[in-house]
């Protein structure tokens, strides 16, 4: 995108937001990251399902309590429109740039009056005709300087609401990031998942290595959490999720698409070398020495199942996750602890 569009995207952001917070306080709504999300997403239309519930609920005179806000959010925003976060946050720059530019244009200009002002102030002093001129002109000069103690009041308020915005800003970042990762392993989630593999599949050139995915389930899992519990299970799948991460480098991503199931996308890698990838990784997971940490006793052994699937152009997103799925399942049927490559 051009830096004009990127402006222009920023001005029609902070405009957006500006329509917003009126909104949010007209109905009482507290000014979190999640709510801005939410009210901004209503304002800016871009989500018919939130605007008809939100209208529903003011027609319903229903009060927008906390519970209220943090159901919309979930149901519309958080797995819906990640973006919207986004904009919120190019709408607080935008306004930050031009209240900034505001106040230093305000702030240079009196500086520069008060020393024009000073100037004529010693010019006419020589004269000594000049009394009624001088009374004017010092009279001019104090209210100018009183200008600029205002502007400096305005401007130590600016900076106060420049950290408050920064804060918020901070936390709208962090609040993007748990959008889009698992709590537990930190790695992408699955709705994370699909909008990276939308944007690989959508920059994928056919004279280009294919796109690959991996699919990937902890052997014999429910076997673990039976023996040793579930706090023993969650240490079993975010030692997967490092082993993972070890194993992936420049563009390639993990995710925990569910349960004990990964999946790893490896954008410019074809299926020969997604399956390196895979046996890689089980071979690390088998020879792992895994203990509990409570008695250090040996887990046993702890064994993973791959599906590998090279992307074929023109497919649906579904059915290239479906193949790598189902080359995972062939492997579990044809005795686990082993990589099968989609046909």
């Amino acid at each position: 995108m051009s830096d004009g569009a990127n402006d222009s995207a920023a001005q029609s952001a902070a405009e957006i937001l500006r329509l917003t917070i009126p909104q949010m306080s007209r109905h009482g709504v507290p000014a979190t990251p999640q709510n801005y999300a939410t009210w901004y997403s209503y304002v800016s239309g871009e989500n018919p399902d939130l605007t008809a519930e939100v209208d529903r609920l003011i027609a319903a005179g229903t009060a927008f309590s906390s519970a209220v806000n943090a159901q919309l959010y979930r149901q519309f925003v958080a797995e819906h429109d990640l973006g919207n976060i986004e904009k919120v946050r190019d709408g607080l720059e935008q306004m930050l740039v031009e209240v900034g530019a505001s106040l230093g244009g305000a702030g240079n200009e009196a500086a520069a009056f008060s020393g024009k002002l000073g100037e004529a102030v010693q010019g006419v002093g020589a004269a000594d005709d000049s009394q009624s001129l001088r009374g004017l002109l010092e009279t001019l000069l104090s209210e100018t300087r009183q200008m600029q103690a205002t502007a400096r009041n305005m401007q130590a308020n600016f900076e106060s609401k420049t950290q408050e915005i920064e804060e918020l800003q901070e936390e709208l970042q962090r609040e993007r990031h748990r959008a889009i990762t698992d709590p537990l392993t930190g790695l992408f989630n699955r709705s994370a998942l699909v909008d990276r593999l939308n944007a690989v599949l959508g920059e994928f050139a056919g004279n280009d290595a294919p796109p690959s995915l991996v699919m990937l389930d902890i052997d014999h899992f429910k076997k673990v959490n039976d023996t040793h519990g579930h706090l023993v299970g969650d240490r079993v799948i975010r030692f997967v999720a490092r082993t993972l991460e070890k194993n992936i480098k420049g563009k390639d991503c993990a995710a925990r698409y569910g349960g004990e199931e990964f999946t790893l996308l490896l954008p410019e890698t074809p299926p020969a070398g997604a399956r390196a990838v895979a046996e890689n990784i089980l071979a690390a997971v088998s020879q792992a020495q895994l203990v509990r940490a409570d008695n250090k006793q040996p887990l046993g052994k702890i064994t993973v199942s791959a599906g590998v699937a090279g992307y074929a152009r023109g497919e649906d997103i579904m059915d290239f996750i479906e193949r790598a799925d189902r080359a995972l399942y062939q492997s579990k049927n044809d005795g686990r602890n082993r990589v099968t490559v989609a046909k």
